[in-house]
């Protein structure tokens, strides 16, 4: 067994009915850890999704080379390519031999030679017989998420001053397509030249423009002209508004959706855009702004295309979501290792309307509209009177002829129309501005959203409260300003980390009212809003640095542009709050691209295992102190020595008071000219400083949690300073979660032998306690490795569950998780035993049953279904966000049950896990476990609890504390919400463990009295709740002088013979140790050396004799010295 898994075995105990009675009741609410509010059971059918974690086709990747590997074989692309061609054919060929209901839909042989294809993932994997085939892939389907923004993010001074214009370089997009015949792009920019471009839409003559080439991957014709969208015209002007000389390649790839299929043959498209296999022609920057949510590491067909470009010295740089501040929402496939995930930032020269104000001398909360005059002003009542009309209260009609509201403000309810139509009927009646209180009394102001170009007064929205003070007449003074809100996280784009740990968002850009050109103005801009227009303005950026950096491959590009972002980027616009905190690192990664700064560093920074700008530890479990090292790349690009000075800077000020973390960095490094240096560091995590988790599945899918994680995280960067100034960074992040620990001691009490647990962790104890229906072993290859499972069924109420039983579900690994949706977590039910499954209980996520928007991203649920199927009941899931178990709810009805099968359905369970939530046939790909269990009533089973010493039975243990632990005889697994790693104890199989002796040493001196203690020997246990050691045994022993006794001390028994001189120079004891249960250990080997005591003459010193002219003297002397030793050699003799 791994010591990652505590698995050991417990004494079976003889537990009288008294002391079942002291035992905590047994019921299904212990497993909701968070004190979640439970949703009610209900029939639910999965709605079809577009969107990633649900594979659409599956890329087969072959074993024959790709073309981008002929150079390094030596071998002409042709000969690749044929090599590919045969493999292709012999796969196509197997799947037709083999009769599998699969269909070809696409072959690659350029980043990798595949062949794609649609069917169902068992299917598929049939081929990896095939000694053709090397692995599959899921293709995932996803969906489409400049001039101030050059100034912001200092690229100006590089095209103003003629130092890069992007001249050269050869940008792909991949998105809806292009208007080539804007003027943005080099084209005619008339109505006409438009009209004659989507008159034939399948057609193009290349290059138009500064467009080269493209493809339209989504009609499968050769003009990507952007007819009925505007997206990929916005995005490609987002590029070459920073870059203005990029040749740009555009591939439709997206239109009610982005196929994953189509991305993948845009991918290799852009990589050989001619086509004949040579791929010194391919793109230098690919830009993405499309994904999905909650993204992971690249285990798709899609993520291994993009790390390949990026090795080959292509730079991706991917939009990371606009999804908002929920905990690892940002999407894929921006979360792809070596792809540059970008995060949005608010407007750099935009300007906001921000209101402010009293009421009756008291602050009140102000909304500005954000229709009609957007400019500042200020109203009060010393200046202005302010009407509340009689009749037509919400202004939903016109008012009556009679009404006249002329140089007077005007106070209208809230309800039943938009608020744009009674802003106007009070305009209409002369009104100079109107204010619209909340009819709902929760505090918050009318939100007065909406656009009407025909409202040309200005209006403000206040809280019902403040509404009911201004009618009855109270005095207002009212203020709008018109404040620019630069600097800020735009709030709508995607939060990470990603669930694997990685850091994303890696890098900000603006991607607030971007103004970009439209399709079919020729002419005209628009703007245009979110990470679509970020990711493109640091594509731009990206194509920069790689003119001015020829020397730099794609890895080292993206370095540094991460190492010399700003990372003063703040949560809300200082111009708003001139008090507003800093965002964090996995908000905004690096921080906000300067490219300037980026052009004029010598050297790029990484950490050598992931090839990223960042030191991303991911989610820690910590019970005691923890290290973490790192080892850090440094790469000098000029001809001249680099030292610089480091230093750390920690994000948040609580960080620092908590002392939580630490970094151990050298306080200088000196960079070879033109060579790359490494250098550890070691970052220390003390738990018991770290504040209380707070994330769980009840609260990770609101915005509100992003608070929790920001104080949950460490984070921060490591400074490289020239000199006084800062040079560069390596940003950090850390998600750390404290948890709690258990050591055991056999101990015999008035009841027994039971167990002293010690909680050894660094936060309080609350056992679960559960009977194990499955263990397993560790398995290191498997991602999401199964350890063990449990399952119970309890009585409960008919409003819980119709048939009036609920069953638990639960599923242990052997590392803990973030957010559940990072993977599949299932158990097959075959409820007859006859080998086939026949339901499947699961984590979910609500929006499966939802149309988008209805519900919040990132709501875990359960989902008990038939296998295979994807109707029905949607339930509970409880899981502490950092925790290595999960448990899911359903009713026993749900498995075809009622209450007359419980004690006598007896079903066998595949426990399994899977890289994808949705996988309702089984891939066997995943880890996978067997186990059988008997639906009965759990409720008064009890398996273990803890009592104090008063003999109390305790739920909690301090840590350092320690409490009583007793079973009952069974199988049983300890959970917590404070511990990350499984105990699973079991009692009968491991009752005959006996304790274990290791061999030792000591030493003692000749001579040494009788009963004197030169050691004592230890007994460890074959089990951690293993019965106690009751007598240690002297199996043989070498001489009488030394013996052990019961207790185990190492004793001289017999000082008479513990004699050097006689011969007895070590003895030699074999020992075994006896327990409680009548176990008995194997043999140890106790060796005792006995150490010479000068105590003869002849090892008596020897003294010269003085020279003196009277020998006879001398000789007198000698024999006075000598008499001592005389009379001590003949008492030895005696």
């Amino acid at each position: 067994m791994s010591k990652n898994i505590i698995k050991r075995t417990a004494v079976a105990l003889a537990v009288t009915s008294a002391m079942c009675a002291g035992a905590q009741a047994n019921d299904f609410s212990k497993y909701n850890l968070a004190g979640k509010k439970l949703i009610q059971s209900s029939a639910v059918t999965k709605k079809e999704q577009k969107v990633r974690s649900e594979a659409t086709s599956w890329l087969v990747k072959l074993n024959a080379p790709a073309s981008i590997n002929a150079k390094t074989m030596g071998a002409d692309v042709a000969s690749i390519q044929a090599q590919a061609k045969v493999a292709q054919a012999s796969v196509e060929q197997a799947i037709n031999s083999m009769d599998l209901p699969l269909q070809v839909v696409a072959k690659t042989s350029t980043l990798v030679s595949s062949v794609v294809v649609n069917g169902n993932k068992r299917d598929v994997a049939k081929l990896l017989s095939n000694s053709q085939v090397e692995d599959i892939y899921p293709v995932y389907d996803y969906e489409l998420h400049v001039a101030d923004s050059a100034d912001y993010i200092e690229a100006t001074p590089l095209v103003s001053n003629g130092l890069a214009t992007g001249e050269g370089v050869r940008v792909a997009v991949l998105d809806t397509g292009i208007d080539y015949t804007h003027t943005a792009f080099g084209g005619a920019g008339t109505d006409e030249a438009y009209a004659a471009a989507i008159a034939d839409p399948a057609s193009v003559d290349w290059p138009q423009g500064k467009v080269l080439g493209g493809y339209d991957f989504i009609n499968n014709d050769a003009d990507p002209i952007d007819v009925t969208t505007n997206h990929g015209t916005h995005v490609s002007h987002s590029v070459n508004g920073i870059a203005p000389n990029v040749d740009l390649f555009v591939y439709s790839v997206c239109g009610g959706g982005c196929p994953g299929l189509a991305q993948l043959l845009a991918l290799e498209s852009a990589m050989d855009p001619d086509g004949n296999g040579d791929i010194s022609d391919r793109v230098d920057v690919i830009n993405m702004s499309l994904g999905g949510n909650y993204g992971d590491i690249a285990n798709d067909a899609v993520g291994l295309f993009i790390n390949q470009a990026v090795k080959l010295g292509t730079n991706v740089v991917i939009s990371a979501g606009n999804d908002g501040a929920y905990p690892f929402i940002v999407g894929g496939p921006s979360t792809t290792e070596n792809a540059l995930s970008v995060g949005a930032m608010t407007h750099p020269t935009g300007e906001e309307s921000v209101g402010s104000g009293t009421i009756n001398g008291e602050e009140a909360i102000v909304q500005p509209a954000s229709f009609g005059p957007q400019t500042a002003f200020t109203f009060s009542s010393d200046d202005i009177e302010l009407v509340y009309p009689d009749a037509n209260q919400t202004a939903c009609e016109a008012f009556a002829d009679g009404v006249d509201f002329t140089g007077k403000g005007v106070i209208i309810d809230r309800g039943g129309c938009a608020f744009t139509v009674k802003v106007l009927a009070a305009q209409d009646k002369g009104a100079e501005f109107v204010i619209i209180a909340n009819s709902n009394d929760d505090g918050t102001p009318a939100p007065m959203g909406g656009s009407d170009p025909a409202v040309t007064i200005p209006s403000v929205g206040v809280t019902f409260a403040a509404g009911t003070a201004l009618k009855a007449g109270g005095a207002f003074n009212l203020t709008v300003e018109r404040l620019v809100t630069s600097g800020a996280i735009a709030d709508f784009t995607s939060r990470g980390p990603s669930m694997g740990g990685l850091l994303k968002p890696e890098i900000t850009a603006p991607g607030v009212n971007i103004m970009t050109a439209h399709p079919g103005l020729g002419d005209g801009l628009t703007g245009a809003t979110g990470t679509s227009f970020s990711g493109p303005i640091t594509a731009g950026a990206v194509s920069l640095l790689k003119e001015a950096l020829p020397e730099r491959n794609a890895i080292e590009i993206k370095a540094t542009l991460m190492n010399t972002a700003n990372l003063n980027v703040t949560m809300e616009p200082l111009a708003i709050n001139p008090d507003a905190e800093l965002a964090p690192i996995s908000y905004i990664g690096a921080g906000l691209v300067d490219v300037n700064k980026a052009t004029n560093l010598p050297v790029a920074a990484w950490a050598a295992d992931t090839k990223q700008a960042a030191l991303s530890f991911g989610l820690v479990n910590a019970s005691e102190t923890v290290e973490l090292t790192k080892t850090v790349q440094v790469k000098n690009f000029s001809n001249e020595d680099k030292v610089y000075t480091l230093s750390l800077e920690q994000r948040y000020a609580d960080d620092v008071e908590r002392g939580s973390f630490s970094l151990d960095y050298p306080e200088s490094i000196t960079v070879p000219a033109g060579q790359t240096m490494s250098f550890d560091v070691t970052a220390t995590i003390e738990p018991t400083t770290l504040p209380e988790w707070t994330l769980t599945d009840d609260n990770i899918g609101s915005q509100d949690a992003t608070a929790d994680l920001t104080t949950l995280e460490l984070d921060g960067a490591l400074i490289f300073s020239d000199g006084s100034d800062e040079a560069f960074h390596l940003v950090y992040h850390v998600l750390p979660k404290a948890n709690a620990a258990m050591s055991f001691t056999p101990v015999v009490t008035d009841k027994g032998v039971a167990h002293e647990v010690t909680n050894t962790g660094a936060v309080v104890l609350e056992p679960v306690f559960a009977p194990a229906v499955m263990t397993d072993d560790v398995d290191e290859e498997q991602r999401f490795d199964l350890v063990g499972a449990s399952i119970e069924t309890f009585a409960v109420s008919a409003e819980i569950c119709e048939s009036g039983y609920v069953t638990l579900t639960t599923l242990v690994l052997n590392e803990g998780i973030t957010h559940s949706y990072v993977g599949g977590f299932m158990a097959d039910f075959d409820m007859n035993q006859d080998g086939e499954y026949d339901i499947t209980v699961q984590n979910g996520m609500l929006e499966w049953f939802y149309e988008p928007g209805e519900v919040e991203p990132g709501t875990a649920i359960a989902f008990t279904h038939g296998y295979g199927s994807g109707s029905g009941k949607v339930s509970n899931i409880f899981q502490i966000i950092g925790n290595n178990h999960l448990t899911l709810q359903s009713c026993i009805e749900d498995f075809g049950l009622t209450a007359d099968d419980i004690g006598r359905a007896t079903v066998d369970v595949r426990f399994r896990t899977e890289e994808a939530v949705w996988t309702p046939i089984a891939t066997e790909e995943g880890d996978v476990a067997m186990g059988s269990y008997t639906f009965t009533d759990a409720s008064n089973d009890q398996y273990a609890w803890i009592e104090n010493e008063a003999g109390e039975t305790v739920s909690s243990i301090e840590p350092g504390a320690s409490a009583t632990l007793y079973n009952a005889g069974a199988d049983f697994m300890i959970l917590s919400d404070s511990g990350s790693k499984l105990y699973t104890a079991t009692p009968e199989s491991d009752l005959n463990t006996p304790p274990v002796v290791a061999d030792a040493e000591f030493s003692v001196d000749e001579n040494t009295e009788n009963g004197t203690v030169i050691g004592t020997l230890e007994a460890t246990y074959g089990a951690d709740l293993a019965s106690p050691v009751t007598e240690f045994i002297v199996i043989s022993s070498s001489s009488t002088a030394i013996s052990v006794t019961a207790t185990g001390d190492v004793v001289v028994m017999n000082q008479d013979v513990l004699d050097y001189d006689a011969g007895l120079t070590s003895i030699e004891l074999e020992v075994v140790a006896t327990d409680r249960s009548g176990n008995v250990s194997e043999s140890a080997m106790v060796t005792v050396t006995v150490n010479n005591l000068a105590d003869e003459a002849s090892e008596q010193p020897v003294v010269e004799e003085p020279k003196k002219k009277s020998s006879s003297g001398s000789l007198a002397w000698l024999t006075l010295l000598a008499a001592p030793f005389a009379f001590m050699r003949r008492r030895k003799q005696k």
